[in-house]
């Protein structure tokens, strides 16, 4: 079976007020030096024996502040030691406000057919308020750019920033089913000790209510149901065959290898992650942090927790191999669960409170 590849871009042009991902404002000097730290990477991991790839996901960060030709020297060096099958699905993040027609043709030419798009909102208020730098024109304007250029657009959504309103999804939904976005992905924002929402928090300037949340992500959902979007995961939503099929290696506990500096990595039911230190990372220093060995039952129990987010539901086989009595569990239940294709689903009216479901009668 082939892998999923990620490869981690940790830069962006400027840092986001929520943000707590693995990243590090933009500078041309580390910037020019990462494709070849990457080519070093792929060598190391071709160790692992894992060589061919169906899906390649490029992620930060901000893949699309590399300077022109950058990306290119990166693939370059990680295509002499891995195989991009064909027919593999190939994306890449991307801010709007670096994502330009010359961009959008560069990232085409490396084989580049996925492109997921931060959006977040379309109220340049929120925007700015989420400390983003780009506007709601230029954010449709890239969407319907990447549209017209043939690539699949998957566009991302904060559900609880400032100043959002219900009216304010439903537009998003419809604008981005007009501009052409087949897939969608909406996150509750959270609040990170130490960034600078959290502090306004804090400070009383707004209030991240978990009841109003639950309401926007019902509104959210029903708007992108009524416009065509099936929700496939409690996260994203798809036109008919524009599920992401990198992500759902994630869900299906499928093999993926991250390269970069804080990528992470399930191989051979080992979870690890590259040291988050971009100097060292640049230096050839390339420290692998083991985060946990996984037994076989234990990665079945977790392709059962994964499966349960998602419409696929849990597979007969999973939930044989992690030792999950489905009888006894139907029996004490079954009000949140129902059998059907050969598999455990989670109805569909739990979806938003899965994971409190899934850690009181699975895990």
């Amino acid at each position: 079976m082939s892998a999923g590849l990620y490869i981690h871009i940790p830069f962006c042009k400027s840092i986001c007020y929520y943000c707590d991902f693995f990243r590090g404002v933009y500078d041309a000097k580390r910037a020019g030096e990462y494709p070849a730290a990457l080519e070093r990477d792929a060598r190391e991991f071709s160790q692992e024996g894992i060589r061919f790839f169906d899906s390649v996901y490029v992620g930060g960060g901000t893949p699309t502040v590399l300077p022109k030709d950058a990306l290119k020297a990166a693939l370059t060096g990680i295509k002499r030691y891995f195989v991009i099958q064909e027919g593999a699905e190939f994306s890449c993040e991307g801010n709007p406000e670096s994502f330009t027609r010359e961009k959008a043709l560069e990232l085409k030419s490396l084989g580049v057919n996925r492109i997921s798009l931060g959006v977040q909102s379309l109220s340049d208020k929120s925007l700015k308020a989420l400390g983003r730098i780009h506007s709601a024109s230029e954010a449709l304007s890239a969407v319907r750019l990447a549209a017209s250029e043939g690539m699949r657009v998957s566009a991302d959504i904060m559900l609880g920033v400032p100043f959002q309103g219900e009216e304010d999804l439903k537009e998003f939904v419809a604008r981005m089913r007009e501009a052409g976005a087949e897939h969608l992905s909406a996150y509750m924002l959270t609040l990170c000790p130490g960034t600078p929402l959290w502090q306004a928090e804090k400070r009383g300037e707004f209030i991240l209510d978990d009841d109003r949340l639950a309401d926007l992500y019902e509104v959210f959902h029903a708007a992108a149901r009524e416009a065509g979007y099936e929700r496939y995961e409690v996260s994203n939503w798809a036109l008919d065959g524009a599920e992401s099929r990198h992500n759902l290696k994630y869900w299906r506990g499928e093999e993926y290898v991250g390269l970069g500096a804080g990528a992470y990595s399930m191989v051979k039911g080992r979870r690890f992650y590259t040291e988050k230190d971009i100097d060292k990372y640049l230096s050839g220093k390339i420290v692998r942090v083991t985060e946990e060995v996984m037994t076989q039952e234990e990665l079945e129990k977790e392709r059962v927790v994964f499966g349960l987010r998602t419409r696929f539901g849990a597979p007969q086989e999973a939930l044989k191999g992690a030792g999950i009595d489905v009888k006894k569990l139907m029996e004490s239940a079954g009000r949140f669960f129902e059998l059907r294709g050969g598999a455990l689903h989670l109805k569909e009216e739990f979806f938003l409170v899965a994971d409190g479901i899934v850690a009181k009668y699975i895990i």
